[in-house]
This record gives C-alpha cells, structure tokens and sequence, in this order.
C-alpha cells in the first residue's frame, strides 16, 4: 500500500510538470522574484487530485496535503511553527453527528394538536454536548435573540429563557451595518445559552430560503455531514453555546404551522421582528429528540515562520492563512457525478497563493515576522483557524495583523480587489498602495449582504482582537457573472476541478498578496483598529 501511495503521489506531481495549460514563454520569462503560473498550478493539481479525496480534516488525505505543504515550507527555508519544533501543530478535534439508527424527531407534546414531518418541516441538528438528545420544555420566541449595545433594544427583554426552547428567526437587524449584522446573526446561540435555554428552534423567512434554501440544507442533512470542534485542555468539546443541548431547523412551511398553532400570523411575524417585535410565550411545549455520535481525532494546522529583520520589529507577527481541507468524499447532489469534492478553487487556489507568497517573501523578508499558517476544518466552522488564534505557536501579544486567502474565485482577468474588514484599522493604507502599485483598483464590498467579514478565517482572529484583512478579486471585467456561475454550479460540489483556473491570474494574485504582506509587515506603526471601530471594542483585549 506505502508503494501503492509513493507511486501515486509521484504521478500527480509528474502531471503538474507536463500539463501544457501555462504557455512556455510564461514559464520562462518567471524570474524567481515573481509570481509564478507553473509554481502554483503545480500546488492545485497535486492538492486537488483524487489521491487525496477531498483532504477532508481528520483523513488520510488532508494528512497528505499537510506534509506536502510543510516540505514546501521546508524547501523555502521556512523555520518550523507548529509544535515540538515541527511544522504540524496538531489540533484535537471532536468529530459528531446525528446517528441515523436512532429516533430524531420534532413535535408539540402541549398546546397543540401538530403534526410535522421531518426532512419538510423540520430538520434536527447534531450535538456536541450530550450523545443522548432529548429536550422538552415550554417555547418562547425572542425574534433575533438581538441585543443592541446602546439599550435600544433586547429580545429578551421581559421573558425568562431559563430551562426553555428558544425560537428564533436567524439574523440580525437591518439597519446595521453589514459585517456587524452578520456578526450579531452568528452569535445569536451564545445568547439563547447564556439566557438559560437548552433548546433552539430557527425558523426560516423568505430571505434564508433566497440565500441557502431549505430544502438545498435537507439534502446536505441526508448526506449525512459530520460537524467539527476543538477539544479544550480539560477534554470538553469546545462550544460558545454549551447549555444549548438539542436544536431543530424549521421551514417556511413548518415554522407557519407552528406559529399559527401559537395563534400569531407567521408573515405579520416575520414583518414585526424587523423592527424589535416583543417577544412572548408560544403557550406551546415541544420535544427535541435526537441522539448523536461523537469521536476524538486529530488534524493539523500546517505552520512555519519568516523571521523578521529588524531588531526591534520582529519580534510582532503578522499571520498569513488559508485553509487546505475542504469536503472530502460523500455523496453528490446528482447521482450522474462523482463523489470526490477535490476542491480545487476552494481552497486548494488559496493554499497554493499562501505557498507562492511564502517563496516569495523567504527571498526578501520583511521587518516583522510572518507566520504562514494552512489550517484545517476550515469547512467545519472555521475550527482550525480558531484554534490557533486561541493557541498561538508564538506569543500571542505578538501577533498583530491577520492577512487570510480563501477561495479567489480565478477564472477570469481580475481588474480590481476587495479586501474585506480593511477599512476598519490601519491595514487599509498599505494594502490599498500594494493594490494599486499592481495597476489593480480597491473595489467596496460587491455583496455587502453576504457578510463575509464573519464568514472565513480571518475572523478567528478578529475575535482575538487581531485587524485582519480577506481579499478577492472583485466584478470589473466580467468578474461578476464568473463568480455568480462558480457559485452556482461549482461552489462545493464535485466539479470544482482544477482545470477550470486560470492560473496566470492566480499567480497574479499571489503577487499582490505578497506585496501587501510586506506592506503590512514593514508598517512604521503598530496594526490596530480604527479608533471606535465596532469590532475592535467589541473584542478589545480579547488575546490577553
């Protein structure tokens, strides 16, 4: 089997050498301080390759993809970052979900004569905290489960959760800013847990099923996904809600029949929550029953360190991450595709970006140190990313800025950039001349509804009270419409293939993002946040 797999990973990289996709004029005219298109379709084919089956965290094809990337490292001269001075630092993961042997089901035990049936009114959650789920309790709906900082307003305000089955709409409101919003709507559960709940029920309203539609999140369920954690030193799985104990998913059709068996009109519900609708007692008792796996395993985050050159300066360190796994191997959406989801835009194009800027910045390191970082179960809740933010392989008080890659969608000539969370330290001015000096434009956010501040790893490090900064290409120059088709019929599924890249324009970007990693790591001043910046306050002191 060992020469089975040599032999194999031998005839992947022999593959990334031959393919003719790259002109040979491109390939000359590299010098060895650019970018270069060969170096990274090299890094996508090998990681997108079915020899690896997906690197979903936990498998032996992510631990592939990790020593493949920590060689790399090795070959740039990188110092080692990850534990024991070794490259991997080894995450304890807790692996669960539901088991599809036993009983899961919602119902109305009082107050109610309500029939619902799972997989159309309602999907069941697994847990991380009890194998045996069972909740019955009185619901009570508190609308966002949203408190405003100023007082403004509290969904919570007049009710007791204590014990009880919250029910919720799943956002936050609208007259917030977007990244804020998106923050607040992810949060929601640790508010429900530390208001004493022990159950959650989200309905879904017209603008979920728009985004992610119900029954696209049924099919997922059927597949039968495992959910990630870190474990803590103490060997509990890591939650921010951890009195929440079982929790339930209803459609639009479902959350109607629940709310209209509480006698209030689910769309007036939907229209009232907007504006802070009081919340109030359903007069109705429901059972959560579902039980769930659980197992410990393993997966490393892939680390090593570009020392800084200046005395004083190296010892702050700017973190630059993607994250290498992805879905791995499970059943598709059509029976006609195959079952690998390779992902090679997500993130294989991100890992090979963060390797090609490695390269580059080992040739001419800056002032500040750099950890580069490939983390894994990203796919999972951003589980990796958060666990070396908490548990950082250099001082913590030492890391100062965030520069994360994850999914530039490359099939197109990019024009201009959009650098998530930018404006709100003082990143923004070194990354938008690295941006420009690449004859490129700073774009605003395309999609400000999407939140995608909250929703990749650099917000790991936020929470830590860290400025970070995502960049993309933007929408100049048909990049719109290439990123909606990605999304819409590549975007985690098994045709995310590595054939569909342009790898010129990756290697373009992993030029601009080396640019701004130096910009950022040759700061005169310290990275921090704009002054009265909301997340900057809300997570201020957050790494002490």
């Amino acid at each position: 089997m060992k020469f089975v797999a040599a032999t194999g990973l031998l005839a992947a990289l022999a593959l990334t050498a031959c393919n003719p996709s790259i002109p040979e004029e491109a390939h000359a005219a590299a010098a060895p301080d650019t970018a270069s298109a060969e170096k990274v379709e090299a890094h996508v084919r090998f990681l997108a390759d079915d020899l690896l089956e997906g690197r979903e965290a936990g498998t032996r094809g992510y631990d592939i993809a990790a020593l493949y990337v920590a060689e790399q490292f090795r070959a740039y001269g990188l110092q080692p970052g990850g534990d024991d001075d070794n490259y991997m630092q080894q995450v304890p993961l807790f692996r669960y979900q539901l088991d599809q042997s036993a009983p899961q089901s919602l119902a109305v035990t009082d107050g109610a004569d309500l029939a619902l049936e799972l997989g159309s009114d309602y999907l069941i959650s697994a847990s991380s905290q009890v194998e045996e789920g069972l909740v019955e309790a009185p619901a009570v709906f508190v609308g966002y489960g949203f408190i405003a900082p100023d007082g403004s307003r509290n969904d919570f305000e007049g009710v007791d959760l204590d014990g009880k089955i919250a029910v919720i709409f799943r956002d936050a409101p609208s007259d917030l800013n977007t990244e804020e919003r998106a923050h607040y709507s992810s949060t929601s559960y640790q508010r429900l847990s530390e208001a004493g709940a022990v159950g959650v029920i989200t309905l879904y309203h017209p603008v979920a099923q728009e985004r992610y539609s119900f029954e696209r999140r049924a099919a997922m369920a059927r597949m039968g996904r495992a959910s990630m954690t870190w474990v803590d030193a103490d060997g509990n799985a890591h939650s921010s809600a951890p009195n929440l104990k079982a929790a339930a998913t209803m459609s639009i059709a479902g959350a109607k029949k629940l709310i209209e068996a509480a006698g209030r009109d689910y769309d007036a519900l939907v229209e009232e929550t907007v504006t802070g609708t009081a919340p109030f007692e359903l007069g109705l008792t429901l059972r959560i029953e579902a039980n769930s796996t659980h197992e410990e395993i393993t997966s490393p985050n892939v680390a090593a360190i570009l020392p800084g050159t200046d005395e004083m300066l190296a010892s702050e360190y700017v973190v630059l991450s993607a994250h290498l796994d992805h879905e791995g191997k499970k059943p598709s959406f059509n029976e006609t595709e195959d079952t690998l989801f390779n992902g090679a835009m997500d993130n294989a194009s991100g890992t090979s970006a963060l390797l090609e800027v490695a390269r580059l910045l080992a040739l001419d390191p800056p002032q500040r140190s750099v950890v580069f970082v490939a983390v894994t179960a990203e796919e999972k809740g951003l589980v990796g990313s958060d666990y070396y933010a908490r548990f950082p392989t250099v001082p913590a008080e030492g890391v100062v800025a965030n520069v994360n890659l994850d999914m530039p969608i490359m099939t197109y000539e990019f024009e201009d950039v959009v650098a998530f969370g930018t404006e709100r330290s003082n990143l923004y001015e070194p990354v938008k001349a690295a941006v420009e000096d690449a004859g490129l434009t700073l774009s605003p956010d395309p999609n400000p509804d999407l939140g995608l501040f909250t929703r990749s790893d650099h917000y790991s490090w936020v929470k830590q009270g860290v400025p970070a900064t995502y960049l993309v290409p933007g929408h100049a120059n048909g990049g719109g419409e290439a990123q909606a088709k990605f999304l819409a019929e590549d975007y985690h599924r098994p045709s995310d293939e590595a054939d569909q890249l342009n790898f010129n324009a990756l290697a373009r970007f992993a030029g601009v993002k080396a640019d701004i990693a130096r910009s950022v790591a040759n700061m005169e001043e310290r990275p921090g946040w704009n002054e009265g910046d909301f997340f900057g306050d809300m997570f201020a002191g957050a790494g002490e």
